[in-house]
């Protein structure tokens, strides 16, 4: 536990009572369903990040692992008629199974930059090949819905948004702390991330730590696709596998400051909300046009700021809070 440090905590420990207060305010429908996507898009970029950010490996195909999470739970709650809540579970070992397959290859044979981003997009666009043209079990191209289940926490289920908030609250927290958790696999990665060659020099097996981060990841990120399919109660190829899914993912952690232990959270409050603003009021008729105003403002934080948002709160607070001014 030596590894939790008290500096991290206590804001851990804040932004959970605080988080956990907020639907007491009795918000409109509309702002709590935001305030669900800011913590989802946190929690996934965060869950990327531990392989993006932390071990220095850029993928842009982590939505292989959240489709695969997403249309898990639908197949274990339509077809064994399991319930939601195991099925976050199960989901999240299914993707982590399923980066085996697609990391171990990756990594046994050094597959670096840009050639193992290459690689990340190309299996997600087989898997939404895949799913499209399988129609008779995953629904094709039109995509499946959740069946509608008894109201609760066991079926993920609720009327009201408050509930599917404290879920998404809760799985974030989690994942934070267990991150914390990690101490020494964590400075591992960080060296691998900096110099492999010279990782493996001093006795870190490269490939094993390597694969341990996409698994890992990949995990939470197929927890993620499950929380999904349970509060949207739909998905289709398009969402489930699309390069928007992991671009999304991506460009929060680099906006926040994929480095840091907050920067996903930091980019998911600021560029979610203006995304879905983008989304009504040019969706219609720019589609994607989200997509062109993220980019540009991760081309200006990666010319001015390239260690993202969190990088001008990190010298604020050393300055003015730490040392007084």
């Amino acid at each position: 536990m030596k590894s939790l440090k008290l500096n991290r905590i206590i804001p851990i420990t804040l932004i959970l009572l605080i988080g956990y207060l907020i639907p007491i305010i009795q918000l409109p429908p509309y702002i709590m369903h935001v305030l669900i996507l800011v913590i989802m898009w946190a929690y996934l970029s965060t869950a990327w990040s531990i392989l993006g950010g932390a071990a220095g490996q850029l993928s842009l195909g982590h939505a292989t692992f959240f489709g695969t999470g997403a249309y898990t739970a639908y197949f274990l709650t339509v077809w064994f008629g399991l319930p939601p809540l195991t099925n976050l579970l199960v989901s999240g070992l299914t993707a982590s199974l399923l980066s085996v397959v697609i990391g171990y290859p990756c990594f046994r044979y050094g597959l670096r930059g840009v050639y193992f981003t290459l690689a990340t997009i190309a299996f997600t666009e087989i898997m939404k090949d895949l799913f499209i043209y399988l129609r008779e079990l995953t629904g094709g191209s039109l995509g499946v819905w959740m069946p509608v289940l008894p109201e609760g926490i066991i079926t993920l289920y609720f009327l009201g948004k408050e509930a599917y908030y404290y879920v998404i609250t809760t799985l974030y927290v989690v994942l934070m702390i267990i991150i914390n958790l990690m101490g020494r696999f964590r400075e591992y990665l960080t060296a691998i991330r900096e110099d492999e060659d010279v990782s493996a020099s001093i006795g870190i097996n490269v490939t094993r730590y390597k694969l341990l981060a996409l698994m890992i990841s990949s995990f939470f990120v197929g927890v993620g696709g499950a929380y999904y399919i349970c509060y949207f109660r739909y998905i289709n190829p398009y969402v489930a596998f699309g390069l928007d899914t992991s671009l999304q993912m991506v460009l929060i952690g680099i906006f926040g400051g994929m480095y840091s232990f907050w920067g996903p959270l930091i980019g998911s409050v600021i560029l979610t909300p203006i995304g879905e603003y983008l989304r009504i009021t040019l969706g219609g008729t720019y589609v994607g046009s989200h997509l062109l105003i993220y980019g540009l403002l991760l081309i200006l934080i990666i010319r001015f700021l390239p260690k993202g948002i969190y990088s001008i709160l990190e010298s604020v607070y050393s300055k003015y809070l730490v040392r007084g001014g």
